[in-house]
């Protein structure tokens, strides 16, 4: 069964692109709002595994953190994906130690928004390579940081990065190729990725 997601944001066309996202990554959309009541209201008739929800959405109902603390009180244990256009490194330190699952950039490459559920859902923490950075830059720590991968997780995808087969690269390194598979799914599960094209895709990230 896919996942069912249900997002909220305060502009259309940006529903529409995160439908179309979430989509082509094998995800259903549970539904769609556009402000704080909208959310909260969906969340009581449409069962989900996770929400993906700009920070800030102007209309009734609760916004911004305030609308996180609702979300947790009543709906504990649900994953939560912030869409957000925020930089300040105090702010987003604050959101990952209130509980947020996950920080995505509002430019941040389509596939993270998909990585970042997958993620949160397997219950890990993900932020956005650029959101990432102004942590990093700050000396910010996640409360609970993403599972690190192993050396030779880290070898199959630098290899698999470099374009080999999972064949080729059981040739090289001297193990088979169920071991191999083994490895590049487990670093998958880490990195929150369920599909090879989210796989394909967090690699050209790396490629690039």
């Amino acid at each position: 069964m896919q996942p069912r997601i249900i997002i909220a944001d305060d502009h259309p066309v940006v529903l529409h692109g995160i439908r179309i996202v979430l989509e082509r990554h094998q995800m259903d959309v549970a539904g769609a709002a556009a402000d704080g009541a909208g959310l909260l209201q969906l969340l009581v008739q449409e069962p989900c595994h996770a929400v993906l929800t700009d920070l800030s959405m102007p209309g009734p109902g609760p916004d911004g953190p305030e609308l996180l603390a609702v979300l947790r009180e009543r709906h504990p244990g649900l994953p939560v994906v912030v869409l957000t256009g925020a930089r300040h490194p105090g702010l987003l330190d604050g959101l990952l130690r209130d509980g947020v699952h996950g920080l995505v950039d509002k430019s941040a490459d389509f596939p993270e928004l998909a990585q970042a559920l997958h993620a949160a859902m397997a219950g890990q923490i993900f932020v956005s390579h650029h959101l990432r950075r102004h942590l990093q830059a700050r000396d910010l720590l996640f409360p609970h940081p993403p599972a690190a991968l192993s050396t030779r997780e880290l070898e199959v995808l630098q290899l698999l990065t470099d374009g080999l087969s999972i064949n080729a690269i059981a040739d090289r390194s001297g193990r088979s190729p169920k071991t191999i598979s083994r490895q590049k799914a487990e670093a998958m599960r880490k990195l929150g990725l369920q599909t090879n094209q989210e796989l394909y895709d967090y690699l050209q990230t790396r490629r690039d």
